[in-house]
């Protein structure tokens, strides 16, 4: 009787453990938090993706500087290229325009918006992936102006002005 109320306990104390360690999360400093879904090769894809964005896009600029380019290209082409590949059906990977904050976010008298700016930026981006021979229809492109400004950064700080890559649902 004894043995069986250990077992059962050690049991009880064993699954009370994994619940525990399986629900807390913890977040390396300095990583931006990416979405992702409970799949593991879409978590891991993104948290692949989000150590390569592409920056240093002038104020209002939507042409990708080429010094920035072709860093990005040597380092992160070929992940990029390998993700599309190996992607689930269901699933694109989406190239996102960012800006800083400042200016309005709509087109406002000769100023055409962060929306504009930042769905340019990305377009540009994802023409600069196909020359690069990521010529997939899984890759689509979207500007989301200053909407998902990095965490810890100040929203109008030039380092917002940046394009990402993300694994998300079709």
């Amino acid at each position: 009787m004894k043995k069986s109320l250990f077992i059962v306990s050690s049991l009880l104390m064993i699954s009370v453990l994994v619940v525990a360690c399986s629900s807390s999360q913890q977040t390396e400093p300095g990583v931006q938090d990416v979405k992702y879904d409970s799949n593991a090769w879409v978590y891991a894809s993104n948290k692949s993706l989000a150590s390569y964005p592409v920056k240093g896009f002038g104020y209002k600029d939507s042409n990708v500087p080429t010094m920035e380019w072709n860093k990005w290209a040597t380092a992160a082409a070929p992940i990029v290229n390998k993700i599309v590949g190996e992607l689930p059906d269901g699933y694109v990977l989406q190239v996102t325009g960012h800006t800083d904050s400042r200016g309005p976010e709509t087109a406002m008298g000769n100023k055409p918006g962060n929306l504009k700016i930042s769905s340019d930026r990305a377009r540009n981006v994802h023409n600069l992936l196909k020359a690069k021979g990521v010529t997939s229809p899984k890759v689509v492109s979207k500007g989301v102006g200053s909407s998902e400004p990095m965490s810890g950064i100040a929203t109008d700080d030039p380092q917002q002005r940046r394009v990402t890559f993300q694994v998300v649902p079709k």
